[in-house]
């Protein structure tokens, strides 16, 4: 019982906290927006969106279970099962897009070095239907197990919430290609196909600023492929325990399975929300402006207080 409730609460305090941090960076680089029509910034905002929605289905479910976990679990009817299963789907959508956002990040900048003639690939408008396609096709690929005729999606009984059960292997293949692997794929041909690039147009690159921005943007693909690499290390204890589910299906739900299952993810968007703001230096500088600007927009009417004040005294 109370391994349960420590791994509820750790999900929970992970999952407010990145939905507290990625709801604050939106509306900052919104704000940054109006001023500076930045497509790096905008689909960074992509980014900083699914990770928020990813917080907050975690967030709400975890809040479920944990009450669940103190004053029992009810039963529900099939109207209450069904919000619960698509609960469940909707947090594997949320956290799909997270990684498909990271490719479109790496395909713009691909397209800045290999394609920068092409006026299409540096267009508001094709970046906005970009991220519209990100969240229908990753919403209509991981439809299939959520609507197949066997129970793939299932209440976890001793865990209080839905999602894909581990016994069917062939499902959570599916998914895990959908959600890790097709990523990593569109990724790593953006980023071969940019070092071949740049290695046999070298030469044809006359302009300093060309090469020094061809070059800038190779970094930042290598900065994605790495931080995609990261997030998909949360995923191999669901690896193990599909695994472990499929020799043997009685073990599943035992050892905290479904308790883990987004623990890990959660807490990894958590880091990620704020490693992101480091390590990107055009979002350290929004942040950084955002704090610098509130701060000397509060001194002005500290000095005009003050100015009032002493004024009122003659």
């Amino acid at each position: 019982m109370l391994s349960s409730v420590a791994f509820t609460l750790v999900t929970l305090i992970s999952s407010g906290l990145a939905l507290m941090i990625t709801f604050i960076m939106i509306i900052m680089m919104f704000v940054y927006l109006r001023s500076n029509r930045d497509i790096a910034f905008f689909l960074m905002i992509n980014t900083y969106l699914a990770m928020f929605v990813f917080s907050f289905l975690v967030f709400f479910v975890n809040i479920y279970v944990f009450k669940a976990d103190l004053y029992g679990f009810p039963t529900l009817d099939t109207s209450q099962l069904n919000t619960c299963l698509l609960r469940g789907f909707l947090i594997y959508v949320a956290f799909a897009c997270c990684y498909m956002s990271f490719v479109l990040q790496a395909f713009y900048r691909f397209t800045r070095v290999v394609y920068h003639k092409q006026r299409i690939f540096q267009s508001f408008i094709f970046y906005i239907v970009c991220i519209l396609l990100q969240w229908i096709m990753c919403s209509t690929l991981l439809l299939p197990p959520y609507l197949w005729s066997s129970p793939v999606y299932g209440l976890y009984k001793n865990d209080y919430y839905c999602g894909m059960l581990y016994q069917y292997l062939g499902a959570l293949t599916y998914s895990g290609i959908v959600m890790y692997i097709s990523p990593v794929i569109f990724l790593t041909l953006i980023y071969a196909h940019l070092v071949f690039f740049i290695r046999h147009q070298t030469s044809n690159m006359l302009q300093t600023q060309q090469m020094r921005s061809a070059q800038r943007d190779f970094t930042v693909i290598r900065r994605i492929i790495f931080i995609v690499n990261t997030l998909t290390l949360p995923g191999v204890p669901n690896c193990t325990f599909t695994l472990m589910t499929s020799i043997d299906p009685s073990i599943s739900g035992f050892y905290y399975m479904y308790r883990i299952q987004w623990l890990l993810p959660a807490v990894a968007v958590f880091i990620f929300s704020i490693a992101l703001v480091i390590i990107t230096p055009q979002l350290k500088t929004c942040f950084f402006n955002a704090i610098h600007y509130n701060h000397n927009r509060v001194l002005p009417v500290e000095h005009r207080t003050t100015k009032q004040l002493e004024q009122s005294r003659f």
